[in-house]
């Protein structure tokens, strides 16, 4: 893997007020949504977040994640808006230091500059207790240090590469869902009306009980974690063909499919499920599910399936975490004698290995920190993240931009109605004393962001932060 730069003579140079074509234009709107898909992995958000909002809201997860598919579409809309009339790599970052501003795009890098390693560490985490059904007495952080060097090389590779092993490792976890849902829909033990009064299991009396407003909400916040990571089509932008209107394609088939291969099978768990007490109640429903309906060898199968499903999320995240870094560094985010090397990408592949390399590193390092800090760490910052793009998405329009390409209907509706969710979610955060943490630390990655504008780059406005557009297409 060259880290040296391209030859200059490889392309045609870049237009004025472009970027050179550096990142290999190789993949079509298909590739980019196996990868996208991939570090969303439906499967493991089924059998672990998915599992947690069974047991903590029982038949409230039919309408929480039903509102949450409702939102994530429509913030879906705004990242395709975006995307479409700024094809450039760096993902959310990109698009709000364009759309909205440069100060909230340093504050997005801030943001996800931590972030991305952090889940990706989280993933790594979580590996051994899936591949402990096979293989007893992983250490987490062994699995974990060995997760993440296997899948930092992995994501140095060329992006067609890394499209086709995403989609390869992505059809086994999308085979475990299908397996869950027809083995619920096949044992229906109650009518699917039964979803519509949201019950959980009272502990005190070991029955059903009505699911308070709160609850729900709670719910509803936990439906947007499972289902994001449709805007990660984003950083692939530079390396899809024809992004300015297949990106916007990607972003949106990614929301759609990822709820409907997270929510279908969590209804046919509710309805298929023998005794829903002792589908709640239990630790593990997802996993307990499946045991009671298809046995414990199938049981181990599908598990391990989800271990291939976490390992291969960790690569698309760190396919996307090295572009945000090289990104930024090409805008001159950073320091030049940071940014110079970063912005490098591979002779052969074309790929920014050493950025790639740089985010496994901190995310290697992470896996040092107990996994209860890592979750708080990362717990509010997704919230910050989709109200920029909703405010930038209504500020893009309002600019009264002559940039064309895909436009979201109904406008402003959806960033307007995602504001009002996100609202409520900061609500929801504030009144739960064991949230202030986790919003106190993306509070303050927020405020880096902007403080670093102002006395670093605003400074240099000259010279840093560019902000151009990507290379034409026939320039790739």
């Amino acid at each position: 893997m060259d880290q040296t730069a391209r030859p200059p003579t490889a392309t045609p140079p870049a237009a004025p007020g472009t970027y050179e074509a550096s990142l290999s234009r190789s993949i079509g709107v298909g590739g980019n949504i196996l990868i996208t898909l991939s570090s969303i992995s439906p499967a493991s958000s089924v059998f672990i977040l998915g599992g947690s909002a069974l047991a903590l809201f029982g038949t409230g997860v039919f309408w929480a994640f039903l509102i949450a598919g409702i939102v994530s579409i429509l913030i879906a809309f705004c990242y395709a808006e975006l995307a479409s009339a700024y094809p450039v790599a760096g993902g959310d970052y990109s698009l709000v230091s364009r759309a909205l501003g440069p100060a909230f795009g340093v504050a997005t890098f801030f943001i996800s500059l931590i972030s991305l390693p952090l889940i990706i560490a989280v993933f790594a985490l979580g590996v051994a207790d899936y591949l402990g059904v096979a293989i007893h007495g992983l250490s987490p952080q062994q699995t974990a240090l060995v997760v993440v060097v296997i899948t930092t090389v992995t994501a140095c590779f060329d992006i067609r590469t890394n499209a086709w092993l995403t989609g390869v490792f992505l059809g086994v976890e999308m085979a475990a869902l299908a397996l869950l849902t027809v083995l619920g829909f096949v044992h229906m033990e109650r009518p699917l009306t039964s979803l519509l009064s949201p019950e959980v299991l009272d502990p005190s009396t070991g029955n059903l009980a009505p699911l308070a407003i709160s609850g729900l909400m709670l719910a509803v916040t936990q439906g947007i974690f499972a289902y994001n990571g449709y805007g990660g089509a984003v950083y692939f932008a530079e390396e899809t063909k024809n992004a300015a209107r297949s990106i916007a394609k990607a972003v949106i088939w990614s929301a759609v499919i990822t709820v409907a291969t997270e929510l279908v099978p969590l209804i046919a768990i509710l309805v298929g499920a023998r005794s829903q007490t002792e589908l709640y109640g239990s630790s593990l429903p997802v996993e307990a599910f499946l045991t009671e309906r298809a046995g414990h060898a199938v049981a181990v199968v599908v598990l391990l399936s989800i271990a291939l499903a976490v390992i291969n999320a960790i690569i698309a995240i760190t396919l996307q975490a090295g572009r945000l870094l090289y990104a930024a560094a090409r805008d001159r985010a950073l320091p030049e004698t940071v940014a110079a090397p970063l912005q490098t990408v591979s002779t052969k592949g074309r790929v920014p290995v050493l950025a790639t390399v740089v985010m496994g590193a901190i995310a290697f390092a992470a896996c040092f920190v107990p996994l209860d800090v890592l979750l708080t760490a990362t717990g509010s910052t997704l919230t910050f993240t989709y109200l920029f793009i909703a405010l930038a998405a209504i500020n893009h329009r309002r600019g009264g931009t002559t940039r064309t390409g895909y436009r979201m209907p109904l406008w402003p509706l959806a960033p307007g109605i995602c504001i009002a969710a996100l609202g409520l979610v900061f609500v929801v955060t504030l009144l739960d004393p064991e949230q202030w943490l986790s919003l106190g630390i993306s509070l303050g990655l927020v405020t880096a962001g902007f403080v670093y504008f102002a006395l670093y780059l605003r400074p240099r406005k000259n010279t840093h932060l560019l902000l151009l557009n990507a290379a034409p297409e026939e320039n790739c």
